[in-house]
């Protein structure tokens, strides 16, 4: 979460904290807006994780280069949402860290993969994709690709019909969900965090003095 040029712009991670925390929505929102500083620490484990969970979407990501398929890592051409809409447009088979845009919301997916579904790109479409560490897919995981697929709506025009979640599991790694299945809880999720942000900073404020 963070104001830009006067707007809040939002991430997927935004509303899978507030899933788990109306507090930390509030404390996000303050930090935002100024009205509490920004307290940052180092945690070994966490950065541990973080590594662990960059490996593993490296190892995902070559597995697919093995495969003979066309990968294209738009952090190369500085990840905007420029270079996302082109590599869909060429018809990429794979494309990493894929930067995703529309109104306040903008997020980065580990990866898309083409599926031969129509959209406006052509004969072709595009489904999300989060490599996780966890065996088990999570609430704020399947939050957090409704966001991704949302977006990845308004790129190319139709909806995906799945979303993905790539865990280390050695026996059955890829665990598929039907967006549409979700697309009403997500909603709703949605609509209640637009509401909490909508109460402002100062109300926010006065909450986290009285909690």
């Amino acid at each position: 979460m963070q104001v830009i040029s006067g707007l809040l712009r939002l991430a997927p991670t935004d509303l899978s904290r507030f899933l788990g925390c109306r507090h930390g929505t509030g404390l996000d929102l303050s930090v935002a807006q100024g009205l509490l500083e920004n307290q940052h620490w180092f945690d070994p484990v966490v950065e541990a994780l973080r590594e662990r969970g960059a490996e593993h979407e490296r190892n995902y990501v070559e597995s697919l280069r093995a495969q003979g398929l066309r990968v294209v890592d738009v952090r190369d051409d500085g990840a905007s949402p420029d270079a996302t809409l082109a590599a869909m447009e060429s018809g990429a088979d794979v494309v990493v860290q894929a930067a995703l845009e529309a109104g306040a919301w903008r997020g980065y997916a580990d990866v898309l993969r083409r599926v031969e579904a129509p959209s406006r790109l052509g004969a072709w479409s595009y489904e999300a994709y989060d490599t996780k560490l966890a065996r088990e897919t999570r609430g704020a995981t399947i939050l957090q690709l409704a966001v991704y697929s949302d977006l990845l709506s308004e790129a190319q025009g139709t909806e995906p019909a799945y979303f993905h979640v790539v865990t280390p599991d050695p026996v059955a790694p890829l665990h598929s969900y039907r967006f549409a299945e979700f697309a009403a809880y997500y909603r709703l999720i949605r609509e209640r965090f637009g509401a909490t942000l909508g109460q402002g900073p100062k109300v926010l404020a006065r909450l986290l003095v009285r909690l």
